[in-house]
């Protein structure tokens, strides 16, 4: 008997942990949550500082996208204070607390919320027979890399399911230039002797582009050394997998993606 109360009482103050916790989790601790005017005044600072990665209205480029209200390093306020303050180790994420002054990165913070939409939207199809278009019909695997295999050229897709909204995911598919994220526009080189090069840019300036082939070879070029060098705002994506896949086949290679979640998610 004593055992049975000690049992009930341990889960009943288990579970209160647990609801205290999750309670805590969904409590905003930042200092400028009651500021009716930081989530507009924190999209301006988004824009001058954060568009490059995530793009002009926060759903993702080169970085994640921020309106899907899930966020790697963390689900606090003052998680995504520090993350934009101080950057992610081991991603692309640098720290802006150098260049943005506290309030104003409290304020990106009330932005980034005030996108936030929790996408939950269902789609039908089979996971299974998703993951066998990716590697086999839809050739996806010939750019991308999920969990250590694939092609090297395109985005990797291992954490694309918490990275990217079920409608950003059905545009890249079926119609990939609608949006070219930053950082994946196309390269055209032309050599003096006429021959062309196209790939996905890696770097372009005044002076030189770097650029990635779609068999995963890296170029630098020098402006003075070739004929021209263009940027063209346009995906080397196929454009027509709107009509090589049919309708139930692009809802499986959906799921097949939206389960994609990191490293540890099904295999």
């Amino acid at each position: 008997m004593r055992r049975g109360r000690y049992s009930r009482a341990l889960y009943l103050r288990l579970s209160l942990l647990l609801v205290s916790g999750a309670l805590l989790a969904q409590t905003p601790d930042n200092p400028l949550a009651a500021d009716a005017n930081a989530a507009s005044a924190g999209n301006s600072v988004f824009r001058l500082y954060c568009t490059p990665c995530h793009g002009i209205r926060g759903q993702g480029g080169r970085g994640p996208d921020l309106t899907k209200g899930v966020y790697s390093s963390g689900e606090r306020d003052s998680d995504l204070f520090r993350s934009i303050s101080n950057g992610v180790p081991g991603t692309d994420m640098s720290g802006f607390g150098g260049d943005i002054i506290p309030d104003d990165v409290w304020r990106i913070v009330a932005y980034i919320r005030s996108i936030a939409r929790h996408d939950t939207t269902p789609v039908s199809g089979d996971r299974t027979r998703g993951e066998t278009l990716f590697w086999n019909k839809g050739a996806c695997a010939a750019c991308h890399i999920v969990r250590g295999r694939g092609g090297r050229s395109g985005p990797e897709l291992t954490r694309i399911g918490v990275q990217r909204s079920l409608a950003y995911l059905r545009d890249a598919i079926v119609d990939p230039n609608k949006e070219v994220a930053p950082g994946w526009a196309t390269i055209v080189v032309t050599r003096r002797d006429g021959t062309k090069l196209t790939g996905i840019e890696r770097g372009f300036d005044n002076f030189s582009a770097q650029l990635i082939d779609l068999g995963g070879n890296y170029y630098s070029f020098l402006r003075a050394d070739v004929a021209s060098i263009e940027r063209e705002n346009r995906s080397v994506m196929p454009s027509d997998y709107g009509t090589r896949l049919t309708a139930a086949e692009i809802d499986d290679l959906l799921v097949y993606l939206v389960s994609l979640r990191g490293a540890g998610s099904v295999p």
